[in-house]
């Protein structure tokens, strides 16, 4: 998954650069010694001083040009004081000196202040102040004559303001965070008391905090401003407590996502018959997409730097005040469209997610929240058997889960129903935890192919297994009671029997019931028997393969390898074992290939040119493949996470045919130029006869039918040998140790 390092983006020096033609430039550099520069410095004060010092209604009459007067010789001093050097052993210039002794700042912001300032005065202010501070040669900031006077200033600037205050205000206080990251003691200067009784405040974050959601380099200069503030006091507690007790960070931060998703297109463009996931070509190009996923990646990029205090705060806010209110209801539209944009973006949301709080609560709300009497996570498994596009964003978004390797999550979907081992009759429930050492399995798998399929090495797509089976790593959590709480809070490998797991605790709670023989009254068609229905949606789909469309069986039949791939004894029993007895009113996986073979040999039977479609359908998918693995060489990575268990592997041929196909990239056009004429032509002609292109709607239908039928028996072929691949895999790789028999 392509991540966003923010704090790497964040240089201290590039903050200032681009402001020397916006900023109000200062004086070229002064090379006179420091003894003239201190008397040419105090010429000007002492101009300065004599308006400052004007009293009665002369000072009114002459107001015009005592500004003038003022300002002029203003910038000049600052000029000298902006260029000054400490001296030795970091002691502070003459002139800085000389500006601390007679308080020039404070007074100088005070005659402006004596009465109303109209805003242009105010951005002067900032203007010279932001020059100051990030042309300065020494640390002014330090000293209490120039930083009260500046946090004064500030504290006028708070409320509503027109475009140019703002556009001058953000670009300053960007610029004391990237002084505060650079010499982090400056924080507690920042972090100060205005008047004895007042409680203490940053001013600078305060008003950092409304622009958390501006569009353009406004935004993004606060947001990465605040982000420098939440590293440099992720361990000051003091800081901590005021950002979550007294100002509304999390609440703007989390609510702004909700008002952001709410202009969110409800209906996407479709491009391509492939399409089920939004990758980032897709999204870039939507200003309020972009406007989201920065504000997203920000909440991510706190939590990863921030105090706990507010990690926990965001988190809860992003639950209570996103996700359920928003996220919820969005994902039960009662609009086709609708359905599919709300999946999509959580499917989104959750690749582009990398900090397990934020993930933690992502899960939290599909696992447990329920919306009208039913969790988010039952109602996505239901849509799984839409045949609609719907379909293919619902397998996706499970694709993604899956690829977290969440304990949680698999207990959800499908251990919590195989853990009482109703679904195995009761003499086989000793042979869940046995291991295939002699290849049983895999020659089972192998034995399912279709007549059709064995033509010989030159008909046949290469087999690229999927998956090289590795243990991938879990998100554990404690054990818990009744409905099970997510808690991601700790990442660590799969856990061998000796180590204390979810898993384990429910199964040593249902022993009890798992070794005593079932209810005489109990009808064998029990819903206690079943899978689950995740497990049972998926069976459903394959068993209905050479009705789907060629993507959706990539997709299915790569979530099932996922499923198949994990090294848990139960799931791996439950797929792979061939000789497994289960209840009469459970299917097994053997089973519903076995049926599905039928299915391909009797519409290759009824067929008479079915080795001919088979073999142009094998041509066309690997010729699709090369150019889609050879697009993807020298593209930069994507923002999705991989949904791979290996990494170091090739992918697949169902992977490479569920690459974008509508990339804007020079490689993707001339994939699709070359592939053009098969697709148009040579391809529909071959699989559904050219008279058919020209029938009715009921050739139509005929000639998708064939398609569909054809590209199964591809698919299927492909299938099975990745199956018998991962059963290999798994006698030599399982990382759980075999328990000795119990004597007794």
């Amino acid at each position: 998954m392509e991540r966003m390092s923010w704090l790497s983006k964040l240089n201290p020096r590039a903050a200032a650069g681009h402001r020397a033609s916006r900023a109000a430039s200062l004086q070229s550099p002064v090379t006179a010694d420091p003894e003239t520069c201190l008397m040419v410095f105090k010429n000007h004060w002492a101009q300065v001083l004599r308006i400052l010092e004007k009293r009665g209604p002369r000072a009114a009459q002459g107001a015009a040009d005592d500004l003038s007067v003022v300002r002029n010789n203003t910038c000049q001093m600052m000029t000298l004081l902006a260029e000054e050097r400490a001296r030795a052993e970091g002691a502070a210039g003459p002139i800085l000196e000389f500006v601390a002794a007679e308080d020039v700042l404070e007074r100088l912001l005070g005659w402006h202040l004596q009465r109303d300032v109209p805003e242009e005065r105010k951005v002067e202010l900032l203007k010279l102040y932001e020059a100051l501070v990030g042309q300065a040669r020494q640390p002014l900031l330090r000293q209490p004559a120039v930083l009260r006077p500046l946090l004064r200033l500030l504290g006028q600037c708070a409320g509503p303001a027109s475009p140019r205050l703002e556009g001058t205000l953000v670009p300053l206080l960007s610029q004391l965070c990237v002084s505060v990251a650079r010499e982090p003691p400056l924080l507690e200067r920042l972090f100060h008391s205005p008047g004895e009784r007042s409680p203490a405040s940053l001013v600078v974050f305060s008003l950092l905090v409304p622009f958390i959601h501006h569009e353009g380099l406004l935004g993004q200069q606060a947001r990465d401003a605040l982000l420098l503030l939440m590293a440099v006091s992720a361990g000051n507690r003091t800081v901590a407590q005021y950002i979550t007790d007294s100002s509304y960070f999390c609440p703007v931060l989390a609510t702004g996502l909700s008002a952001l998703y709410s202009s969110l297109p409800r209906k996407l463009e479709v491009r391509g018959d492939d399409w089920h996931f939004l990758r980032r070509e897709d999204w870039i190009g939507v200003p309020s997409l972009v406007l989201f996923m920065n504000s997203l990646e920000f909440c991510n990029a706190v939590i990863q730097v921030a105090h706990p205090l507010v990690q926990e705060q965001l988190v809860e806010y992003i639950h209570h005040g996103f996700l359920v209110p928003v996220m919820g209801p969005a994902l039960h539209k009662s609009s086709i469209e609708e359905m599919i944009a709300s999946t999509a973006y959580l499917d989104l949301f959750l690749r582009s997610a990398s900090e397990v709080a934020l993930l933690k609560t992502f899960l939290r709300f599909l696992l447990l929240h329920r919306h009208d009497h039913c969790t988010i996570l039952d109602t996505l498994v239901a849509r799984v058997a839409s045949n609609s596009r719907l379909c293919m964003v619902s397998l996706g978004l499970f694709r993604t889960l899956l690829s977290l390797h969440c304990e949680d999550v698999l207990l959800q979907l499908v251990l919590r129903y195989l853990i009482p081992c109703s679904h195995v009759m009761l003499s086989q429930r000793r042979a869940v935890k046995e291991v295939d050492l002699y290849g049983k399995a895999a020659s089972k798998f192998l034995s399912l192919l279709p007549r059709c399929c064995r033509r010989g090495p030159e008909s046949a797509p290469p087999a690229q297994a999927r998956c090289r089976f590795e243990p991938g790593p879990f998100r554990a959590s404690s054990p818990g009671h009744g409905s099970p709480s997510v808690d991601a809070s700790s990442v660590v490998t799969v856990p061998k029997p000796s180590t204390p797991s979810r898993i384990s605790f429910f199964m040593r709670q249902s022993s009890l019931s798992t070794d005593a023989p079932s209810p005489a009254g109990t009808p064998t068609g029990s819903p206690c028997h079943r899978p689950g229905p995740f497990v049972a949606v998926l069976l459903a789909k394959l068993e209905n393969m050479p009705q789907n469309s060629l993507y959706v069986n990539v997709l299915l039949t790569g979530l099932l390898a996922q499923l198949a791939c994990h090294p848990q004894p139960l799931l791996r029993s439950f797929l792979l074992n061939t000789n497994m007895v289960f209840q009469p009113s459970v299917k097994s996986l053997i089973q519903v290939l076995g049926s599905v073979k039928n299915k391909i040999e009797s519409f290759a039977a009824s067929q008479e040119d079915f080795p001919a479609l088979l073999f142009k359908a094998k041509k066309y998918l690997i010729a699709r493949a090369k150019l889609d693995w050879s697009d993807t060489q020298g593209a930069a990575p994507s923002l999705r996470r991989s949904e791979t268990l290996v990494k170091s592997r090739k992918p697949s041929i169902g992977e490479l045919i569920m690459r974008h196909t509508n990339s804007p990239t020079r490689a993707r056009q001339a994939a699709q130029l070359a592939l053009q004429p098969m697709r148009e032509g040579q391809a529909m002609q071959a699989l559904a006869g050219a008279s058919l292109l020209r029938g009715s709607a009921e050739r139509q239908s005929e000639a998708l039918r064939v398609k569909n039928a054809v590209y199964c028996a591809v698919i299927f072929g492909e299938f099975l040998k990745e199956l018998a691949a991962i059963a290999q895999a798994h006698a030599v790789t399982s990382p759980f140790l075999l328990e000795p028999p119990e004597e007794g």
